[in-house]
């Protein structure tokens, strides 16, 4: 009888913690491309507003995962879209920037963005490399830490689109927080690597996963509890 209860209490959980709608996760780590081809219209990257002259370059003379990374130069603006609208995300991607590097390099996410219309886009996180100074500072808190040179370095995002908030992540070490909108979209719309004329950097593995909410996490813990 214990074990009968035991199983209609974890059924009940399980229909608590089913989401409502699921999103999509997204990853790419540029290894199923040519190297030496252009990045725009492969895996659902694209210029930025739909341009031609902004984009990135596969190359295999530098990876995390092997082969292939991608090469963002000093004219490039390469854009992913979403669609996510609600819930827990948490966004990694790996960068290197070698010693030596010069000027600005962006990693951007907006809340709005049509390629037709990028008047009406909404920023989220602008992160600046700026190699002339040698920091990486979060343009909306302008808190700033050393960049890592010469190896690949973790960026990570937890996003919370219920909270309407972030948190920055800089090789396991926390950089900031701030809100993800304040006149824009409770939604994760693209990721955007950006140089603003800097020397050419590099990136690699890059994903967006949907997490569970605290509700989800207490319940797993819970039902933990319950079968032991």
């Amino acid at each position: 009888m214990r074990v009968l209860n035991r199983f209609f209490i974890v059924c009940a959980a399980l229909l608590v913690i089913v989401p409502a709608a699921a999103g999509t996760d997204w990853s790419d780590n540029f290894d199923s491309y040519t190297a030496g081809t252009g990045l725009d219209g492969q895996g659902g990257w694209a210029c930025w507003a739909g341009g031609t002259t902004s984009d990135a370059f596969v190359v295999d003379s530098m990876h995390l995962s092997t082969p292939n990374s991608v090469a963002i130069t000093p004219t490039s603006d390469i854009v992913q879209e979403f669609a996510e609208t609600t819930g827990e995300w948490e966004v990694i991607a790996w960068c290197y920037i070698p010693t030596g590097s010069t000027g600005k390099q962006y990693f951007i996410m907006l809340n709005r963005y049509a390629p037709d219309s990028v008047s009406s886009a909404k920023w989220s996180v602008q992160l600046e490399f700026d190699s002339g100074t040698g920091n990486l500072k979060d343009y909306y808190s302008t808190t700033t830490t050393p960049i890592i040179n010469d190896q690949w370095v973790e960026v990570k995002l937890e996003i919370h689109l219920s909270q309407n908030s972030y948190d920055i992540y800089y090789n396991n070490t926390f950089l900031a927080s701030n809100a993800w909108q304040s006149s824009g979209a409770d939604a994760i719309a693209a990721i955007d690597l950006f140089s603003d004329g800097g020397s050419t950097i590099f990136w690699d593995d890059c994903s967006l996963v949907e997490q569970p909410s605290a509700l989800e996490q207490t319940t797993w813990g819970n039902i933990k509890t319950i079968m032991q």
